[in-house]
C-alpha cells in the first residue's frame, strides 16, 4: 500500500515519529507579509536559511502542528498547486481565497530552529474604475468631494488631487474621512471658481495602474419659460430649471423685487415641488393685488448663486355671458330695422322689382273675351255698349296697378247695368208680341 503522492507507509510513519521527537527550541525568526492575487501564483521566501541547514519545513497556519505543509525531507500527500524552490521557497499556483493566512518556514539544526513568518493575503483589486461626485454639505454650504470604487479586497486606496497637488496638503480641506470604499474630502467653498478640476486616484496592492475619475465644479445655470397671466380666482405654475451645475444646486423662491430675501415657504395658497433640477411654484385662487408682479427663483451651490426673474400678470375674467347677450340683443336690433325699412318702403320695392324683372319685355294688350258673336245683333251691341273690357296695359313693360285695379271696378259696375237692361229689352218685346 502507498499514500497519494508515491510515499511508502513506512517511510511516511517514521518521518512522523522523527518530528516528534524532536527537541522544541526558542524560535529565532522573522516576519512579513505577501500579497498575492486571486488566480495567480506566488512564491514565499525561506528567508532565515543557513547553509548548514539540513530540513526546511513549511506549515500552514500552527507552525507546531503535524502534519507539516511541505518538508524538504518528506513527501507528504500534496497538493499539486504547492512545490518547493531551491529546496527552501515554497511556491502557490492558482491562488485561491481559502489560502489566505500565515505560512511559516522553519529550518532544523542541531542547536537552533530558525524560523520565518509569512502573512499571505490573497487579494482581489476591483473590477470597475472608480466613481466621483460631489455635493454640498448643508452647513455652509462647503464642497463634500466623493470618490468610490467598489468591488475589491482588500480595500483600495484613494486620495483627491487639484492641479497635481495632494489634496490632503491643501489648507482648504475642512476634513478628510475614508469608509471601506469610498473617500471624502469636505473643502472650504471661498477657493472654488468656475470650472475648477478635481482629480481622485485610486491604487491597490495587486496593480500597478492608478484609475482615476474627476468633477468638474459648475455655476448653476437657470431657465424658464415665458412670462405668465393668470386670471382672478385661478391657479397657475412657475416653473425653473437648472440646465447645469456642480454640485447639485439648491432652489428658492423669493417674492417680489423689493424684498428679495423673502423666502417662499410651502404652505396656504404655495405649493412648492422639486423634482431633480426642475422646481415648481404653484399659486392658488390668485389674487389681483396680492399675487401680480415679478418671482425670483434662485440657484446656489458652493460654486456660486445665479437668480431669474418670473414676472405674473393676474387679470380679471371676461363676462362671457354679458358677452354673448349683448351679441344676441345687436343682433336682434339689427334684424328689427332691416325688417322696418322693408315693410315701409314695400311697394316701391315691389315697383322696382317688376320694373327690374320685365325690362326686356315689349308691350302687350290682354283682350278679355266679350260675349257670344252668335247672339243677336241688338244684345251684342247693348252688351258691347255697357261692358267696358277689362284691360291691364303694359306701356314699355311698366304696371299701373291702381288703373287696374279702378278698371276691374268700374268694368263690375258697368256690366251690372248692361245685365239689367237687357232683361228690360226682353220684356217689352214679349208684351209686343
Amino acid at each position: 500500500m502507498r499514500l497519494p503522492g508515491g510515499t511508502p507507509p513506512a517511510r511516511f510513519f517514521l518521518a512522523l515519529c522523527i518530528w516528534r521527537l524532536v527537541p522544541r527550541r526558542d524560535a529565532a525568526g522573522t516576519e512579513e507579509v505577501v500579497f498575492g492575487k486571486v488566480g495567480g501564483s506566488i512564491l514565499l521566501l525561506c528567508r532565515n536559511v543557513s547553509k548548514e541547514a539540513t530540513e526546511v519545513v513549511w506549515f500552514q497556519g500552527d507552525p507546531h502542528s503535524f502534519p507539516p505543509l511541505f518538508s524538504s525531507r518528506v513527501t507528504f500527500p500534496p497538493d499539486v498547486r504547492f512545490s518547493l524552490v531551491d529546496n527552501s521557497s515554497l511556491r502557490i499556483t492558482e491562488l485561491r481565497s481559502q489560502d489566505e493566512g500565515n505560512y511559516t518556514c522553519k529550518e532544523v539544526l542541531n542547536k537552533t530552529d530558525h524560523e520565518h513568518r509569512v502573512q499571505l493575503v490573497v487579494a482581489n483589486p476591483p473590477q470597475s474604475a472608480p466613481k466621483c461626485w460631489a455635493e454640498t454639505s448643508s452647513p455652509g454650504l462647503m464642497l463634500q468631494l466623493f470618490c468610490s470604487w467598489p468591488g475589491g479586497y482588500p480595500h483600495p486606496t484613494l486620495h483627491w488631487r487639484e492641479e497635481g497637488n495632494d489634496l490632503e496638503n491643501s489648507s482648504w480641506v475642512i476634513s478628510s474621512s475614508s469608509s471601506s470604499d469610498t473617500h471624502v474630502e469636505t473643502l472650504n467653498s471661498s477657493h472654488l471658481s468656475h470650472r475648477k478640476v478635481f482629480k481622485c486616484v485610486g491604487s491597490h496592492v495587486v496593480t500597478q495602474e492608478e484609475p482615476s475619475c474627476t468633477v468638474e465644479i459648475k455655476v448653476p445655470s437657470l431657465e424658464s419659460g415665458p412670462p405668465k397671466t393668470c386670471l382672478v380666482g385661478d391657479n397657475v405654475t412657475l416653473t425653473c430649471r437648472v440646465t447645469e451645475g456642480t454640485p447639485a444646486a439648491r432652489l428658492t423662491w423669493l417674492r417680489g423685487i423689493t424684498q428679495p430675501e423673502e423666502e417662499l415657504q410651502a404652505g396656504g395658497r404655495y405649493l412648492i415641488s422639486q423634482e431633480g433640477n426642475v422646481s415648481q411654484l404653484t399659486i392658488q385662487n390668485c389674487s389681483q393685488g396680492t399675487d401680480g408682479g415679478c418671482y425670483v427663483c434662485k440657484a446656489q451651490n458652493p460654486a456660486g448663486l445665479r437668480e431669474l426673474f418670473i414676472c405674473l400678470t393676474v387679470k380679471q375674467p371676461v363676462n362671457i355671458v354679458g358677452v354673448v347677450g349683448a351679441v344676441v340683443v345687436l343682433s336682434l336690433m339689427i334684424i328689427l330695422t332691416a325688417t322696418g325699412l322693408v315693410l315701409y318702403y314695400h311697394p316701391l320695392l315691389c315697383l322696382t322689382g317688376a320694373a327690374f324683372r320685365n325690362q326686356d319685355m315689349g308691350d302687350v294688350l290682354v283682350l278679355v273675351d266679350s260675349e257670344d258673336e252668335d247672339e243677336e245683333k241688338g244684345e251684342e251691341e247693348a252688351t258691347s255698349s255697357s261692358i267696358k273690357h277689362k284691360v291691364m296695359a303694359l306701356v314699355n313693360g311698366n304696371s299701373i296697378q291702381g288703373a287696374y285695379l279702378s278698371c276691374l271696378t268700374e268694368g263690375d259696375d258697368g256690366e251690372q247695368h248692361s245685365r239689367g237692361s237687357l232683361q228690360e229689352a226682353r220684356e217689352e218685346e214679349t208684351q209686343g208680341s
